[in-house]
């Protein structure tokens, strides 16, 4: 057994990156606040195998993957990982390294085996490791964005509503708090008093948002407005009532 651990170990010191076990030194110029922040919880599982990949390129067909640190134990097949974020999709990223882990088993789940690659974009800026299994053989391509979007928005029925009123606006900045508001197109019934409102997606954080035309329409036997806004790459119709004037701080 004891054998079996140390080729194990001796095959992850080949393959893995140098120093990824290694302890930074203290910083001294750390500030009260990030001196206080909780470190990521660190989850520690049984090293199975490990090896060098020919180098391949993969990208994120949907979701935001997690995305780890591991610190290899020098003397045993024990591998600590800890989250450092997610993987973004739309880039494409190079895996170089394979894992194979065991995860123990949970009040809720089995125990498993779990292959991780360590991948990085081609600037290097992104790195670290990735379940194989979240990830999508080939580069990404532009076509697999608009694929998924275009399946999606076909998922979502638009529905139709009775037009109360329409009414141009003075040019007037917002933005929102908390959720993010749903966005809409408006398709306008050219004979009759009929909107058909269909989600397409949600406005992006952080942006201020210029509202030029509002609309109220019946939902529910109420009255209810949207306002038509646009920034950035969004435009599109969103409920007025979730909309907060003024533009968008970062103290917001």
């Amino acid at each position: 057994m004891m054998k079996k651990v140390a080729m194990i170990a001796a095959a992850a010191a080949m393959v893995l990156p140098l120093g990824l076990g290694a302890i930074a030194p203290a910083n001294d110029g750390l500030t009260a606040f990030a001196a206080a922040k909780p470190a990521a919880k660190k989850v520690t599982h049984t090293l199975i195998s490990a090896k060098a990949m020919k180098k391949a390129a993969y990208h994120v067909k949907s979701g935001k993957p997690a995305l780890y640190r591991a610190a290899f134990a020098a003397d045993q097949a024990k591998v600590s990982m800890t989250k450092k974020g997610t993987l973004a999709g739309g880039k494409t990223y190079y895996a170089t390294k394979k894992i194979v882990v065991k995860v123990k088993a949970t009040k809720t789940t089995k125990a498993k085996k779990v292959t991780y690659a360590y991948i990085k974009t081609a600037n290097g800026k992104t790195a670290g490791w990735v379940a194989l299994s979240k990830l999508t053989a080939g580069k990404f391509k532009a076509a697999d964005g608009k694929a998924d979007a275009k399946k999606a928005a076909d998922k979502i029925a638009g529905k139709t509503y009775t037009l109360v009123s329409t009414k141009a606006l003075k040019k007037s900045a917002f933005h929102f708090k908390g959720n993010q508001p749903a966005l809409y197109t408006g398709k306008f019934a050219a004979d009759k008093a009929k909107v058909t409102l269909t989600k397409k997606g949600v406005l992006p954080q952080g942006k201020t948002f210029y509202a030029t035309k509002t609309i109220t329409i019946k939902k529910a036997n109420k009255n209810v407005k949207y306002d038509y806004v646009t920034g950035g790459n969004a435009k599109g119709w969103v409920l007025a009532s979730q909309l907060t004037a003024g533009k968008f701080m970062a103290a917001d």
